[in-house]
């Protein structure tokens, strides 16, 4: 599949579980940044659970009345992407994915509605935070996802190249405290494979920084594993 734009929709706060691998009642009290949030219930659920969270996301700064046409405008662009894709199995609940999207939508505008302050209009490779000002950093469905077509990803456009990768990458480091973590870290096929810009990436990280992959249990209609990249920093207290 292939997408000419970075399309705003969310994930429910379950679906962030699951293919970040991660535990809520692990991270309660700590501070968690979600970059890019999308119209998705993550921030919710966590606050919830007793944990500070804050979502970026370049469109944040649009009217809610926007966002919602945004994302439903988006879901059924990439609906229609994906019922005539090759790159999902056939017997992938298309609907079952939708629905998904439409719910993380209702909870993600309810929640802003309450909680404006736990969502700033920020993009990467720039944000508006201050170094280690978080305790986990999650990024999911940007980084190798949007890399170019040819490199493995959904992007018809070159923005999303190894340099940006890089900048992109050493933005969500340099404000997280103890981790980060970024879902997909596979090509987006039918048959998903590491992808390419992981290694070099891992090269280059900074000193006190270590990355490792990690399998997933997350469904997202391809065949084979769907690993995370999971990066940690050795001297965080």
């Amino acid at each position: 599949m292939d997408l000419p734009r970075v399309v705003f929709f969310g994930r429910t706060g379950a679906d962030a579980l699951a293919f970040f691998n991660l535990d809520l009642a692990a991270w309660r009290g700590q501070r968690v940044l979600d970059c890019p949030g999308g119209p998705g219930s993550f921030t919710a659920l966590a606050r919830a659970a007793g944990v500070e969270s804050v979502a970026a996301d370049p469109l944040y700064d649009l009217s809610m009345a926007d966002l919602e046409q945004r994302c439903r405008d988006d879901v059924a662009f990439t609906m229609e992407r994906l019922a005539r894709s090759a790159s999902v199995r056939p017997d992938f609940d298309l609907s079952r994915f939708r629905q998904g999207k439409m719910e993380a939508l209702e909870a993600f505008l309810a929640d802003r509605r309450e909680h404006p302050e736990a969502y700033r209009a920020a993009a990467l490779p720039s944000l508006p935070f201050e170094a280690a000002s978080f305790d986990l950093v999650l990024c999911g469905h940007l980084l190798f996802c949007y890399a170019p077509i040819a490199d493995g990803g959904l992007s018809e456009q070159p923005d999303f190249d190894l340099d940006w990768h890089r900048l992109a990458l050493a933005e969500l480091l340099r404000v997280s405290r103890r981790e980060v973590r970024l879902y997909p870290a596979h090509t987006i096929e039918r048959r998903p494979r590491v992808h390419p810009w992981v290694e070099p990436l891992l090269a280059s990280l900074p000193p006190g920084w270590q990355g490792q992959l990690e399998d997933t249990a997350y469904d997202e209609g391809f065949e084979g594993e769907t690993p995370m990249l999971r990066l940690r920093r050795g001297d965080a207290g």
